[in-house]
């Protein structure tokens, strides 16, 4: 008798798996699926960009000296001609007054000389033969010397040299724009020909980064790139230009250590309204290198080899089917297909799926 029950508990259970396995294949698996229909494809790749001053003015002291006036800061607005920084110009103010004085006493000293030898007089006083033919020759060619006037000369020089170091020890501004890389302070000296700061041009910023040169070949000015400023506050993407392309590659290193040869690339950006790009900003330099138009698509993730090609799982009757396909134009995620997919099919994102083969029903999540 427990035999017979066992028999019979063995049967009901097989029953039991058949049913649930017969329930769920006309279930069905449950997946994405992709409906496939013409569209644009790109090859693209990012950069990182550096937001650099279109003009910068570095502006540096002719002379140098002690400051003893900085009205500015680092990010003071400036506008062209205003003053910058002043250098103690006191010793050279003495300097001038020391010259001063020394003019006034050759000048007084040549007048007296003038009067002592006049020229009628000495030459009545020859022909009174009060003073012989040589002393009336020498003392006319002190009168006609050029003694004094080479010394007044020389004056006048140096007056006008201090009084031009006198002017150029206060800077101004070259033009409109935004004080940077400020190295000076109050009561520094400052060397001859120091850079004491550095105006950046607030209109004109543009976005340079450097591209590897594999990448290069396909980037030539006027290509439109995108950019994309992603911030606390929101993330803005906007297009650019690019402007120009160095002629020359350079090494850098990149994050692993790796040595990469790249050519630096300069971006004009179309700034829209409420985007502000200040000297020294980061953000993502979009490259579109190649674009195709009204092809069907697929990941390459959805993709498998089959039969020495390659594949996808297709969607007809609701039941997987395997599709071959040929390949064309591809990204790093995605393909285009040229032969096997019509517009309309449904692809089967996941090829790995558990339980997906030939005829198996399948239900869109």
């Amino acid at each position: 008798m427990k035999k017979k029950w066992k028999v019979i508990g063995m049967l009901v259970l097989v029953t039991a798996i058949a049913a649930a396995a017969i329930i769920q294949n006309f279930r069905g698996l449950q997946t994405n699926l992709l409906t496939i229909e013409p569209r644009s494809i790109e090859r693209t790749f990012k950069e990182e960009g550096i937001v650099v001053a279109g003009k910068e003015h570095p502006v540096c002291a002719l002379y140098g000296g002690r400051v003893v006036d900085l009205p500015v800061e680092e990010g003071s607005a400036v506008q062209k001609g205003q003053l910058l920084i002043a250098f103690d110009t006191s010793e050279l103010v003495y300097q001038v007054e020391q010259l001063r004085g020394q003019l006034k006493s050759v000048v007084a000293q040549q007048e007296l000389e003038k009067s002592k030898t006049s020229v009628d007089r000495l030459k009545q006083l020859y022909e009174a033969g009060a003073i012989s033919q040589k002393e009336y020759e020498d003392a006319l060619n002190t009168v006609n010397s050029q003694y004094y006037p080479g010394q007044i000369e020389a004056l006048h020089a140096q007056i006008n040299l201090l009084e031009y170091r006198i002017k150029e020890s206060s800077l101004y501004a070259p033009a409109n724009g935004i004080v940077a890389r400020l190295e000076a302070r109050t009561g520094m000296v400052v060397g001859a020909g120091q850079k004491v700061m550095t105006i950046f041009e607030q209109d004109g910023c543009v976005v340079e980064t450097f591209v590897l040169t594999k990448d290069a070949s396909a980037i030539q000015p006027g290509l439109k790139v995108g950019l994309i400023q992603d911030n606390r506050s929101r993330k803005a993407v906007f297009a650019g230009m690019v402007e120009k392309i160095a002629p020359t590659a350079v090494e850098m290193v990149s994050a692993l250590g790796l040595a990469e040869q790249r050519i630096k690339v300069t971006v004009r950006p179309d700034l829209p309204a409420g985007v502000v790009l200040k000297p020294g900003y980061s953000l993502d330099v979009e490259f579109t290198t190649e674009r195709r138009e009204n092809c069907l698509v697929v990941p390459k993730t959805a993709m498998f080899p089959y039969n020495d090609g390659e594949a996808v799982w297709v969607v007809r009757d609701g039941k997987a089917r395997i599709q071959p396909v040929k390949k064309g134009f591809e990204t790093d995620r995605e393909t285009v297909i040229e032969e096997g997919l019509v517009p309309g099919d449904l692809v089967v994102l996941n090829p790995q799926l558990e339980g997906l083969k030939e005829g198996k029903r399948i239900n869109k999540k």
